[in-house]
């Protein structure tokens, strides 16, 4: 199981990322009620695309939760935190576009670097150990 771990949170850290450059597209652009022309439908596509993946990114958290309680090693707590992590990030960007509120997108921007952290620390520890001496 701790392949799956690894494969799951290496796919967890690539949708951050993704994430991260979408968002900060966004940002530089504007929403889309604030952009006009190519402009306005790049930032509707790029918002969508956030979208998405952010419910790739619930669905991960959840199957590296499902993982973790099948593994054998302590990844279970890391598993835990990474959802708490995710769940919370999509909830401050949520009320970001609800509220319009700039504290909300900072705190989807710490709930970001938590959730990079957290799966960064769980690739790290679910590496095999032949890997880990190598």
């Amino acid at each position: 199981m701790t392949a799956d771990l690894r494969h799951l949170a290496r796919h967890q850290i690539m949708g951050l990322a993704i994430q991260f450059l979408l968002g900060m597209a966004v940002n530089l652009l504007g929403l889309p009620s604030q952009a006009r022309g190519t402009a306005h439908t790049a930032t509707t596509v790029f918002l969508a695309a956030h979208v998405l993946i952010t419910l790739g990114l619930l669905v991960g958290a959840v199957m590296i939760v499902g993982a973790s309680a099948r593994s054998q090693g302590p990844s279970r707590p890391l598993a835990i935190g990474g959802a708490i992590a995710i769940a919370a990030t999509t909830a401050a960007g949520i009320l970001t576009m609800i509220t319009k509120n700039n504290w909300w997108s900072y705190t989807m921007a710490l709930g970001f670097i938590a959730s990079l952290l957290i799966y960064g620390g769980l690739l790290i520890q679910a590496r095999t150990p032949s890997q880990q001496s190598g």
